[in-house]
C-alpha cells in the first residue's frame, strides 16, 4: 500500500511523487524528497484538475490517479488522436494548460512556468505564436492552435537523414573556396553543415559575451546580437552602411545559409534579400531563435571581416555625431556651444558594467517605478526562468546583481525582452539617470 504523503513528509516516496507530478506538468521545483510548500501547491492543483479532494495530502485516490498512462507534454505526438483536446482560455487550469506552456517553451514563445494556470504569461505566449503562425490572434488554444504547436519544433527541421525531400530546408555543404593569387576577405571556410538549422555558438568561438567588462564596451565588443538590437530600432544610415559592408565580405553561399535561417527563426514566407532587411525585423517574439541564427552568422565569419564590421560600426557612428542607441559608439566632445548628445544605454550593455554606484541604482530605481506592474511580472519571470531560480524576482536592482552570462545565458535574452517593452523615452530618461 502506498503511503499516505502530507506536507512535511520526507523520503523515497516523496522523490516519487514528485517526479510523477513533475512528468504531468504540475511541478517545477527540485525533486528532494521534501514534501514542501511548492510540492504541496503542486498536489493541490493536480487534485483539484483531476476531481479530487484538494486537501494536499496524497492518499490512495491521488496516488491512482498519479500513476495513469498519460501523454507527456513535451511529446505530443504520444496523444491519441481520439482524444479531443480542449479549448483553452484564459484562467484555464489543469494538465491540458501545463502541456499547451510545455510545447510554447519548446518553441522558444513561454518563459514562465509550466504549473498548469493560463494567465496572463500564458496568453502572451499564445498571441506571439499565433501571430508568427498565420493563426487568428486571440489568445486561446482552439484546435488550429493545437495542430500548429503539436507540429515539429524548429529546431528538428533539418535533424532529417540526407534523403529529406526537397520541401525541407537543407542546408547544403558551401564549396570549397577556389585559392586565387590574391585572396579576398570574402573566401571564408567551410562550414560543417549542422545537425539542426539553429546550433547555439560551440565553446571556444570568438564570442565577446563572456568577457569581462569593467567600463562602457569599446566598438571591438559589439556583436551581431547587439547590432540586430540596436538596428531594429533606429535603423540609421550609418548603421545600414556598416552592414552593407559586411554582407560584401560574406561569401554567397554563408549569406544564403544565413538568410534561411533567419527566415525559419523569423516565421517568415519569403526569404529576407539583404543583412540590413534581415536585422530590421528583429523582434521580441521570435528572439530566441533570431539570436542562434545571428550567433551561427558570427561564427562563420573570418576574425578580420568581424573586426572589420566592427571598426565600421564605430568609425561611421563618430563621422555622422549622433548616438545609435548602444554604447558601442566612442564619445565624442560636443562643440562648446552645442550641447553635448545623449548617449543611449541599453540594459544589456548596462548590466555588464553595473557596480552599484548611487547613480546606477537612482537609474534602475526610475527605471523600474515607470514601466507597467504587468511588463515587470512578465520579465521577472522570464529572468527568474533563465536563472534557474525557484524565486521569482522583485526588483532590477536584484537582476543587476545576479547577472551571469557565463553561467545563464539567457538572461542576455530576458533583458532584450525588457528593452523591447521599453520606449524611447524611458531608455532616454535611463541613460540619463544612469550617466549622472
Amino acid at each position: 500500500m502506498d503511503a499516505t504523503l502530507r506536507q512535511g513528509s520526507k523520503g523515497n516516496a516523496v522523490v516519487e511523487l514528485q517526479q510523477l507530478l513533475q512528468a504531468k506538468g504540475f511541478y517545477t521545483g527540485k525533486i528532494d524528497g521534501d514534501f514542501g510548500a511548492g510540492t504541496a501547491n503542486a498536489v493541490l492543483k493536480f487534485q483539484k484538475a483531476n476531481g479530487l479532494t484538494a486537501d494536499g495530502i496524497v492518499g490512495n485516490a491521488s496516488w491512482s490517479k498519479l500513476r495513469e498512462a498519460s501523454p507527456s507534454p513535451s511529446n505530443p505526438q504520444t496523444t491519441p488522436s481520439t482524444q479531443a483536446l480542449p479549448t483553452l482560455l484564459p484562467g484555464s487550469q489543469g494538465q491540458a494548460v501545463a502541456q499547451a506552456q510545455q510545447l510554447l517553451k519548446a518553441k522558444g514563445y513561454y518563459q514562465g512556468r509550466i504549473d498548469g494556470d493560463f494567465g496572463v504569461g500564458t496568453r502572451d505566449a499564445i498571441a506571439a505564436f499565433q501571430r508568427a503562425n498565420g493563426l487568428t490572434v486571440d489568445g486561446k488554444v482552439g484546435a488550429q492552435t493545437w495542430q500548429k504547436l503539436q507540429a515539429p519544433a524548429i529546431a528538428d527541421v533539418t535533424s532529417q537523414p540526407s534523403v529529406t525531400p526537397p520541401t525541407d530546408v537543407v542546408i547544403v555543404r558551401p564549396p570549397v573556396a577556389t585559392p586565387t593569387p590574391t585572396p579576398t576577405p570574402s573566401v571564408t571556410p567551410t562550414p560543417t553543415p549542422p545537425s539542426s538549422v539553429f546550433v547555439p555558438a560551440p565553446t571556444g568561438t570568438t564570442s565577446t559575451d563572456t568577457t569581462p567588462v569593467t567600463s562602457i564596451p569599446p566598438a571591438s565588443a559589439i556583436s551581431l546580437v547587439d547590432a540586430a538590437n540596436s538596428y531594429s530600432r533606429a535603423r540609421l544610415p550609418n548603421q545600414t552602411v556598416a552592414l552593407n559592408n559586411l554582407q560584401a565580405n560574406i561569401s554567397p553561399e554563408i549569406l544564403q545559409q544565413f538568410l534561411q535561417r533567419w527566415q525559419i527563426a523569423s516565421g517568415q514566407a519569403n526569404t529576407a534579400p539583404s543583412l540590413q532587411d534581415a536585422l530590421s525585423t528583429y523582434n521580441s517574439s521570435q528572439m530566441l531563435n533570431q539570436n542562434l541564427a545571428l550567433q551561427w552568422l558570427q561564427n562563420q565569419l573570418l576574425p578580420q571581416t568581424l573586426d572589420q564590421f566592427r571598426q565600421d560600426w564605430s568609425n561611421l557612428n563618430v563621422a555622422v555625431g549622433i548616438s545609435t542607441g548602444t554604447p558601442f559608439t566612442p564619445s565624442q566632445p560636443a562643440p562648446t556651444t552645442t550641447p553635448p548628445t545623449l548617449q543611449l544605454i541599453n540594459l544589456t550593455d548596462a548590466v555588464k558594467v553595473y557596480k552599484r554606484t548611487p547613480s546606477q541604482v537612482t537609474a534602475l530605481e526610475n527605471l523600474q517605478s515607470s514601466v507597467p506592474d504587468l511588463t515587470l511580472q512578465q520579465f521577472f519571470q522570464r529572468w527568474s526562468t533563465a536563472s534557474d531560480q525557484s524565486a521569482i524576482a522583485i526588483s532590477l536592482l536584484d537582476v543587476f546583481q545576479d547577472y551571469n552570462s557565463q553561467q545563464f545565458p539567457s538572461q542576455v535574452t530576458a533583458l532584450q525582452w525588457l528593452e523591447k517593452e521599453l520606449t524611447s523615452a524611458q531608455l532616454a530618461q535611463f541613460s540619463r539617470d544612469w550617466q549622472a
